[in-house]
């Protein structure tokens, strides 16, 4: 009988207190509880599917569906190319369409600058577009094509609708159309004449006026010489005389080619 009760409880037999056996009961415990927990866990991981795709389900049964999609902020984007990147479909479970695929999709479109996403319970999708805006037609072998202020082309737009813009031509002239645009519109009159302007030696710009009239701005500061020539164009209208070119490279000064028809026919002209 002594051997069997120091087989049940060894330690007490060999002195140990109570209190030390309850310590170490309650960490035996314990751990059988995080292992019981870690296995509900790892079982839990394995089926979640099923479970995330029971929860599509139970919402949609609920009446969480797609039955609207919003658009704010569309001027340009076609709407058939939005709705072929979005490829929804209405009573689909809102839960299980991809917000990120979503965005990958769209931002793709041409027009499309940035892009936002929502899911707005219970059954819409709200798109909110920041669009490219327009500045320039930039001129290319043969072709126009459009660009926005970063010089970016907008692809899928079409140039024809776009006519009323000024054209921009030369190296790298895409990139920095914007600042002289932006320069030149400070003298709105002078500027509803120009039609062209062109990037010379990836340095300065010519303007074009819709008259033939070639404005041959300075690399530096050219605002002041633009100003300085409409100054001179309202008092003198010297933009409306017959002169092929208007030379505004040298400080304080205006040197002007007068507009020379050419006379004969050959290769000798």
């Amino acid at each position: 009988m002594r051997r069997l009760m120091g087989w049940l409880l060894p330690q007490t037999a060999q002195g140990v207190s109570p209190k030390s056996l309850w310590q170490r009961l309650k960490m035996l415990s314990l751990a059988a509880f995080g292992l019981g927990m870690a296995s509900t866990a790892v079982l839990v991981y394995l089926d979640r599917d099923r479970v995330i795709d029971e929860l599509h389900h139970f919402g949609a049964r609920s009446g969480l569906k797609l039955q609207d999609i919003q658009v704010r902020g569309r001027a340009h984007t076609p709407q058939d190319a939005l709705l072929a990147a979005l490829k929804l479909e209405r009573d689909v479970p809102i839960f299980t369409i991809n917000l990120q695929e979503l965005h990958d999709r769209v931002s793709k479109i041409g027009w499309v600058k940035n892009v936002i996403i929502e899911r707005r319970l219970p059954a819409t999708i709200y798109v909110i577009l920041d669009e490219r805006v327009p500045i320039a037609l930039l001129q290319t072998d043969g072709a126009h094509q459009l660009i926005d202020n970063t010089g970016t082309i907008i692809d899928g737009a079409d140039p024809r609708d776009f006519t009323h813009l000024k054209v921009v031509a030369g190296d790298n002239a895409a990139k920095n159309a914007a600042p002289i645009l932006a320069a030149l519109q400070t003298e709105p009159e002078l500027f509803s004449e120009v039609w062209a302007v062109s990037f010379r030696s990836e340095r300065r710009w010519d303007v074009h006026l819709k008259n033939g009239m070639e404005i041959r701005l300075p690399e530096a500061d050219p605002v002041s010489a633009w100003s300085r020539l409409a100054v001179i164009d309202r008092e003198k209208a010297i933009t409306n005389r017959d002169l092929a070119v208007i030379d505004l490279r040298m400080p304080k000064q205006l040197i002007v080619e007068p507009n020379i028809p050419v006379r004969g026919k050959g290769s000798q002209t």
